[in-house]
């Protein structure tokens, strides 16, 4: 079995190195956080500043929290969609003889493999994401007694536990559906397979309900006397609706870009294309949209939040200092998702050139499916901000256009048309390469 694992690894291999790059940025992020927190913490308690140890835990928490959930969330869905987009390579291996379990086997020990050269990249830049970390808190202030991140043996643990974790989580359930769909259904399906909730996802996702309910009720009720208390447990019920709808992303974020795409005007065939390409391969859409959306909508509820508290406000620094290695991990999944699926992407595009389709129109709905990416991750960032920004502005007993009214709009609308430019310049050598594109090596390969 290690023989076939490595063996497939090798073929594969330019597909893994995307996978492996997108684990080991969200693992070195992750444990990086975790390391400068806990480094700064025992620094403060090693000096006896009780408050610097609470201020401490309270903004090395926050960052911790955030920069491990995007790290999970765009590490496990760019594993699943790489088990799913080889789902016909995994057919033809039960067509050759091997046994589903040994596919299966075959398949975890693969993201084991993958996880564990992510954790060991993701030790040396771990070690700079800490160092990075506490350089910005001293700059905002804090006095961390010459809190320093040199070298401990527990570090390489945290960077492996953040490089196996994520993977596992996401290709869990996309290997135990390689080895029960049936053969004949993975190569005559044109399409993805329609995605269904597994028993796992469908735990957390009542888990995630409860905790919105359980949030909002005092958050938007009167049992909290104080404004400062219901708008935090406001902001929680807020935080725990962008993980349900991340959570449920196949049955969010892909009625939310068929309800828009569809209220356009499809007078260009390029826009036609392109917007089939998108609702055809709904598993690569929600997987490249997710990162972003992430983003977006975590920002907006920081920013919310951060302005809607009495005398609070919020920067671009304070943005950086809590959720900069959200933006890393975020945009480095994103990119790494749209590179990850180059190949299928050139299949796409030779079956459209062998239909008729000239270069020029195959490399147009090539960029305007980037067009369809950052559009989605943004109107999935302004819903939830608009939520977020009601539930605030209830808990605070203060006006909803006042909550509104108050947000950095430009800072916002220059990270959204960020996002439009990344994923569109990430698109556009694609769409370079289908105007030279060899239709016979590209359908064969």
């Amino acid at each position: 079995m290690i023989r076939l694992v490595l063996a497939d690894i090798r073929s594969q291999s330019a597909m893994w190195l995307w996978t492996v790059l997108c684990a080991t940025v969200g693992g070195a992020c992750g444990a990086g956080a975790v390391i400068a927190m806990l480094t700064a913490i025992g620094s403060a308690q090693a000096a006896g500043d009780a408050d610097m140890t609470q201020a401490t835990i309270a903004l090395g928490g926050n960052i911790v929290f955030f920069t491990v959930l995007a790290a999970v969330a765009v590490v496990a869905s760019t594993v699943g969609l790489t088990l799913t987009t080889r789902r016909r390579e995994h057919a033809l291996w039960v067509i050759l003889g091997i046994p589903r379990r040994r596919v299966r086997r075959v398949l975890v020990t693969e993201l084991l493999v993958l996880g564990l050269t992510a954790g060991l990249l993701a030790l040396p830049l771990a070690l700079v994401v800490a160092r990075a970390t506490l350089r910005q808190w001293t700059d905002t202030g804090l006095d961390l007694h010459g809190a320093y991140v040199g070298f401990e043996p527990w570090y390489l643990g945290a960077t492996l536990v953040a490089g196996i974790v994520p993977p596992l989580m996401g290709g869990w359930a996309a290997a135990r559906r390689a080895a029960r769909t049936p053969e004949m259904r993975a190569f005559r399906d044109t399409a993805e397979p329609p995605a269904r909730p597994g028993i796992g996802r469908s735990i957390l996702a009542l888990g995630l309900l409860a905790g919105v309910i359980g949030m909002w009720i005092p958050g938007l009720g009167f049992e909290l006397s104080g404004p400062e208390q219901r708008t935090a447990f406001a902001f929680a019920g807020n935080l725990f609706l962008v993980c349900l709808l991340l959570l449920m992303g196949p049955w969010v974020l892909t009625p939310l870009m068929r309800l828009w795409t569809a209220l356009v005007p499809a007078a260009d065939i390029a826009w036609r294309l392109a917007v089939h390409s998108c609702r055809a391969r709904a598993a690569r859409s929600v997987t490249t949209v997710l990162p972003f959306a992430l983003a977006l909508s975590i920002v907006g509820l920081f920013m919310v939040i951060g302005n809607a508290m009495p005398g609070g406000s919020t920067g671009l620094d304070d943005v950086l200092v809590v959720l900069g290695w959200v933006f890393v991990v975020s945009w480095i999944g994103g990119l790494t998702v749209i590179a990850l699926v180059g190949r299928e992407r050139r299949r796409d595009s030779a079956l459209i050139s062998a239909a008729g389709a000239r270069p020029g129109v195959i490399a147009r709905s090539t960029v305007y499916e980037g067009v369809i990416y950052a559009v989605t991750a943004i109107l999935f960032g302004l819903v939830t901000l608009l939520v977020s920004c009601w539930t605030i502005a209830v808990g605070a007993r203060t006006s909803v256009g006042g909550v509104v009214g108050g947000l950095p709009w430009p800072m916002l609308a220059g990270l959204a048309a960020a996002t439009l430019i990344t994923t569109c310049l990430a698109l556009a050598w694609p769409a370079v390469r289908t105007s030279r594109i060899d239709v016979a090596r590209a359908l064969r390969g």
